[in-house]
């Protein structure tokens, strides 16, 4: 019996997101939370079945079989396993997009091209996003502390940096505070903070791709005092995007007065909550029990963790 299963990453950005979407770097980390696309001859429910209820999906099947001219059979069963939050800002539609293009490519008997899936998943998340930066994709793709650029539309920099966050630094706690919009929603927002006043927001950029080099460096050279102080930078930056939530905000603000430093990581969020959270304190367990108090689950992941992989395939 035929089956393929492939994996691919949640993520996290570290500092430059919305700023990548305007030309800026972004510092974007592969996590060791993963979502598992399973496709198997005859099983249900049918691919061709979900395509026709899921538009997302269906975008990425569709971008698969325009790219190299094939029709996806109408046999082929699908299950999808994940555990990376969804609408919380860890790039789990990427993560989709990417493991999907790659079962398909395993089941066409295509030659394993990595450059090949994020391009084509990118193309998909376009579908769903609207003004995707390519970052998400990029780094469920290749895994690992990811520089990225995009500088126009068929001009993207990936610089996979041969370094790790350093093992010296206090462990990161995730809070998921939740959300409501979509990343395309927030996007277009940014937008209309651009188109409100450009010379504004042309500072803004040019100040989240300082903080995001200062980022690269402090990890670089293992400062964790000036990485910490970059995040909190990073965070007012988003702030004036106007992204984060007053719940988010007045959550980050008691980490802050505790001794720790946090950030949104990703579209962030206007309404409740703004997806995920992301915290550094000497003791943990202090971040742990104030999630607990309002009522956010939190969590630690392993970054830097590994890109699209091939689990099994049975012929």
């Amino acid at each position: 019996m035929k089956k393929v299963t492939v994996s691919a990453p949640g993520k996290l950005h570290i500092s430059g997101e919305h700023a990548v979407v305007y030309g800026k770097p972004t510092l974007i980390v592969a996590t060791s939370l993963r979502l598992y696309v399973t496709l198997e001859k005859g099983a249900t429910p049918r691919l061709s079945e979900v395509r026709k209820k899921d538009t997302y999906l269906d975008a990425i099947c569709s971008v698969f079989e325009k790219k190299h001219n094939v029709t996806i059979d109408a046999d082929i069963g699908i299950a999808i396993a994940s555990t990376v939050p969804v609408r919380s800002g860890m790039g789990s539609s990427a993560a989709l997009a990417v493991a999907l293009i790659g079962a398909l490519s395993a089941w066409q008997g295509l030659p394993w091209n990595a450059q090949a899936i994020n391009e084509s998943a990118y193309q998909a998340e376009k579908a769903k996003h609207e003004n995707s930066s390519g970052s998400d994709p990029a780094v469920a793709t290749h895994g690992g502390l990811l520089w990225y650029r995009k500088e126009l539309e068929f001009l993207k920099t990936l610089w996979l940096l041969p370094f790790k966050i350093p093992k010296t630094f206090a462990p990161f706690v995730l809070i998921n505070t939740g959300r409501i919009e979509s990343t395309g929603d927030l996007v277009r927002h940014v937008a209309e903070v651009k188109d409100k006043d450009g010379g504004y927001f042309t500072n803004l950029l040019h100040d989240v791709e300082t903080v995001t080099k200062e980022v690269a460096c402090a990890i670089h050279d293992e400062d964790e005092q000036v990485f910490r102080d970059a995040l909190t930078k990073n965070e007012m930056l988003l702030e004036k995007m106007e992204i984060v939530s007053p719940d988010a905000k007045t959550l980050i603000r008691n980490i802050e007065k505790s001794g720790g430093a946090a950030k949104i990581s990703g579209a962030g969020g206007i309404k409740g909550g703004s997806g995920i959270i992301l915290a550094v304190h000497d003791g943990p367990g202090s971040l742990v029990r104030m999630a607990k108090k309002y009522n956010y689950p939190s969590f630690q992941v392993t970054l830097g963790g590994a890109g699209v992989k091939l689990e099994q395939v049975l012929v």
